[in-house]
């Protein structure tokens, strides 16, 4: 499992094996088994409590797994982690930087404890990358708004030109234009065509806010209750077996209804345009068959796109909102 390759032919960045985190009785994470491929954005979902922050904090390091194994960009061991977390930058719920410097004079600083010697050039071009330039860069910290608070956050996790980059809800508290602001950022970063160690910019963004996810990543994850309950491409969320569907039209759609819901269907929606049914793809035919059996015919079957909001919906249990 540590040795697979990513679709572009390189190790995962991410792959953990049975990782749990226990405080007390409770299973923050509870037996997790995870790969983020290498490149583009990995969203990460869950309701409240769901285990988001502490998985996320046991690959940056500031917290120790109760048990399984950690690869970062391909390394194992403690050493081999070490050595990776040189090539991370995090953002861990919000920014904490010091109030009485400008936002430039903070990224010197983290410049001197990271021992990074590339000067007040990367700087600037840093203040850019997040719209902090000109007059926005001699600001104090504690006089900035929320958004450049995250922004500055965001170019504090970019110092050293990092591969693997992890968001911690990057737009929490954030209004519309600076939530589109720092979504078309995260695009842009994950287009950056080399890192520091040469690797694919792979970004973890961890985020209550399905439409954003949907958006901006390529693959998801979605977690409750400390588990794991989905992971995969984002394009093939509304295509698994837990959430495929067909919209069907009949020769009698009220028997059809009646019929497919006393043998075990599950009937999603119904209207005067036909019949939603949830189904495992490749069994489509099985609805005909048993309409057919009574006498009851399709006359149109075609596949429902799933949603990820869906899809979120229906591996947690929980109602869309407010979920983080």
């Amino acid at each position: 499992m540590m040795n697979t390759l990513s679709e572009n032919n390189q190790p995962p960045a991410v792959t953990v094996s049975g990782l749990s985190k226990h405080f007390g009785r409770v299973r923050a994470v509870d037996d997790v088994t995870l790969t983020i491929p290498a490149g583009g954005v990995y969203g990460l979902l869950g309701p409240n409590g769901s285990g988001k922050t502490t998985l996320l904090s046991m690959l940056t390091g500031f917290l120790h797994p109760t048990a399984g194994t950690i690869s970062l960009l391909g390394e194992t061991g403690s050493a081999g982690q070490r050595a990776a977390r040189r090539h991370i930058g995090t953002l861990i719920e919000r920014p904490t930087f010091w109030p009485y410097l400008s936002c430039r004079d903070n990224l010197r600083c983290l410049q001197g404890i990271y021992a990074s010697h590339s000067g007040d050039g990367e700087i600037e071009e840093l203040l850019a990358t997040v719209n902090l330039d000109g007059d926005a860069a001699t600001r104090k910290f504690r006089a900035c708004s929320t958004g450049m608070k995250q922004r500055l956050g965001i170019a504090a996790t970019l110092l050293g030109n990092p591969s693997l980059l992890i968001l911690d809800e990057p737009t929490n508290g954030l209004d519309p234009a600076g939530i589109v602001e720092v979504r078309e950022l995260i695009r842009d970063l994950a287009g950056a065509a080399s890192t520091g160690n040469g690797k694919p910019r792979t970004i973890i963004l961890a985020s209550h806010l399905l439409n954003e996810v949907e958006q901006v990543c390529d693959h998801v994850g979605v977690m409750a209750r400390g588990k794991l309950l989905y992971s995969g491409p984002l394009s093939e969320m509304g295509t698994t077996s837990a959430f495929g569907r067909v919209h069907i039209c009949t020769t009698d759609n009220e028997r059809a209804a009646n019929l497919l819901s006393e043998t075990g269907w599950e009937l999603i929606d119904q209207s005067e345009d036909g019949l939603d049914v949830a189904v495992t793809p490749g069994r489509e035919w099985e609805i005909s068959r048993d309409l057919a059996n009574v006498g009851v015919y399709i006359a149109e079957l075609r596949p429902l796109s799933g949603s990820l909001e869906a899809g979120f919906m229906s591996v947690t249990g929980e109602s869309g909102g407010d979920n983080q």
